[in-house]
């Protein structure tokens, strides 16, 4: 790995007193270093050392430059790199950024979203909910199918709106009738985002 890569990692993975101003932590900055990464030949770099990186912190790094460097420059290689690393990754907070960087990454028409679906149901919520989030861009129907399915068997609030989030985006009007029915929601966050995902799915159908 280039010595630039190799010591923005380090600095995105540095563990500070907390400071007064989060803008004067190190890794704070690398973090939004890396928000502006846009090289494709960085990608088979962070790839080859994943394996390597024994520290939670490393690999979190590596993922969330995989993902800037994909919605960047909108290459699927990235999401093809981190979909791989999935059934390695144990950890929760690694694996919460992992996905979390998927989210972010153009997928490619044939991107595989089987590894993320067995995690939907996870029971770790920073997990689950970090899942949800990743099938965002997917073109799979059965990406929008397992979110359906997810929604009728579920009642729990925060689930329920990341689903909507993710809808928002990969919904079609198959998805309207669920959403619709959410919108009687006690919960507000559950009301307004489901609103949100409804105007935005009859938006795209209008086009």
């Amino acid at each position: 790995m280039r010595p630039y890569l190799a010591d923005l990692i380090r600095r995105m993975a540095t563990v500070e007193p907390s400071p007064t101003n989060s803008e004067e932590s190190i890794s704070w900055h690398a973090h939004r270093e890396a928000e502006a990464l846009n090289d494709t030949s960085m990608l088979e770099e962070l790839r080859s050392v994943l394996p390597s990186k024994r520290e939670t912190g490393e690999r979190s790094a590596a993922y969330f430059a995989l993902g800037w460097v994909g919605a960047n420059s909108g290459s699927t290689r990235a999401a093809g790199i981190l979909v791989e690393s999935l059934p390695s990754e144990k950890n929760k907070y690694a694996l919460s950024s992992l996905l979390h960087a998927l989210a972010r990454a153009p997928k490619a028409d044939a991107f595989d979203i089987v590894p993320v679906l067995a995690l939907l149901r996870d029971k770790r919520w920073l997990v689950r909910h970090a899942a949800i989030e990743s099938l965002k861009g997917a073109r799979s129907p059965q990406a929008e199918d397992s979110i359906l399915k997810l929604m009728a068997d579920n009642s729990d609030a925060d689930d329920l709106c990341y689903c909507h989030s993710t809808l928002n985006q990969i919904g079609t009007p198959k998805s309207l009738p669920a959403l619709t029915a959410n919108l009687k929601s006690r919960k507000r966050d559950v009301r307004m985002s489901a609103e949100s995902a409804i105007a935005a799915i009859r938006a795209r159908n209008a086009a």
